[in-house]
């Protein structure tokens, strides 16, 4: 049996989201498949096949089998064809890791027409390209080996392992691109804006890690990672006052914001509101409550925040604006990221939209 510890060590620490995956997978040699593949949470390979793979590669092989205990194919899937739906599956996950600079085998499932696309795009173009007869071939030999496998992807350790992964990989700035990829659209009309928030809040928030001690969230598993020590979280947050903000959605959304914070050791967050002018700005740090007062009423200027985060506070890594996107915008962005919550959907000039619901309420 080959020793994969030493991948998965560099992993951890290149890749940490993938890497806390990985070190999860059992591995065991099977050689009687071609190269690889994923029953639940084990690893099976062909010992043959991974001798003639680099340390690159190899990591690329255990990355793409961890990545499909995140997927949620069982509740993902609906009426797709199961041959078909994994193969997409395949399509996003490799573009996802080629994405992020891994080195793939020779043979992959792989299409950069398919780059930045949820598996669920992918799945209804590559629909068009078979035939009905092909499909239900090839999906009587896949259900055999499938069923047993979908039914392990729903295990509740993977999920929390999957969890633990994303928490570590935002801790250490480290949250790979294309990761909303993995993000399930059936169902949905916009991805969750508390997952969403979350995720971009934790993006920024910078951790120092040791292996000793080690982190003690795992280890009952058989998971031996890096534990952290926090920093400091610095965010900003302006709110129109213009008079056309919906205050409950405004409260629920400084409760939310207020709850991220405690998973946090260190923070202060700066709370600027404005309408055609700033009316107000507050600083919190650690332990206490975010309040705010809507003073205004007036038009609505954006360029009055961005002003007092150019010329009286240190630029910060990102800016939450809320707003409901109606007024005017500052000719140039900043080099810090925008993101702006409002109640729909709407365009903006630069950074992000995190609407609070969709366009029927």
């Amino acid at each position: 049996m080959l020793d994969f510890s030493r991948v998965k060590s560099k992993l951890l620490v290149e890749h940490p989201y993938f890497g806390t995956l990985c070190s999860a997978l059992e591995i065991v040699v099977n050689d009687n498949i071609e190269s690889f593949t994923l029953q639940g949470n084990r690893f099976e390979y062909r010992e043959d096949f991974f001798n003639t793979l680099s340390d690159d590669q190899v990591a690329f092989s255990l990355s793409n089998a961890a990545l499909h205990t995140v997927l949620s194919h069982p509740s993902r899937i609906g009426n797709r064809s199961p041959w078909l739906w994994y193969t997409a599956c395949e399509h996003a996950i490799n573009n996802m890791l080629i994405d992020n600079d891994f080195t793939p085998p020779s043979k992959i499932t792989y299409d950069p027409r398919f780059r930045g696309q949820y598996a669920e795009e992918i799945y209804e173009f590559l629909k068009d390209t078979i035939t009905r007869e092909e499909l239900n071939d090839k999906d009587s030999d896949s259900r055999r080996s499938d069923e047993s496998l979908d039914q392990k992807l729903q295990d509740a350790q993977n999920e929390q392992i999957a969890q633990s992964a994303l928490e570590k990989a935002q801790s250490m700035d480290s949250l790979p691109e294309g990761l909303e990829r993995l993000i399930p659209m059936v169902g949905r009309g916009q991805i969750d804006w508390r997952s969403e928030l979350r995720d971009c809040i934790g993006g920024y928030y910078i951790s120092d890690y040791t292996m000793m001690p080690p982190s003690k969230k795992l280890l009952y598993s058989g998971i031996y990672l890096p534990s952290a020590t926090s920093r400091h979280l610095e965010l900003v947050i302006a709110i129109d006052s213009s008079g056309s903000v919906d205050e409950a959605l405004l409260a629920q959304f400084i409760a939310e914001v207020e709850s991220i914070t405690e998973i946090f050791g260190s923070y202060t967050i700066n709370v600027i509101v404005c309408d055609d002018r700033v009316r107000s700005h507050q600083s919190f740090t650690n332990g206490e409550s975010i309040a705010y007062i809507l003073i205004g009423g007036g038009g609505t200027d954006f360029n009055p925040v961005f002003d007092v985060l150019e010329n009286q506070l240190t630029p910060p890594k990102m800016l939450l604006y809320f707003t409901d996107l109606d007024g005017k915008f500052p000719l140039y962005e900043p080099h810090y990221e925008t993101l702006w919550i409002a109640p729909l959907k709407g365009e903006v000039p630069f950074g992000r939209v995190i609407p609070l619901k969709d366009e029927n309420g």
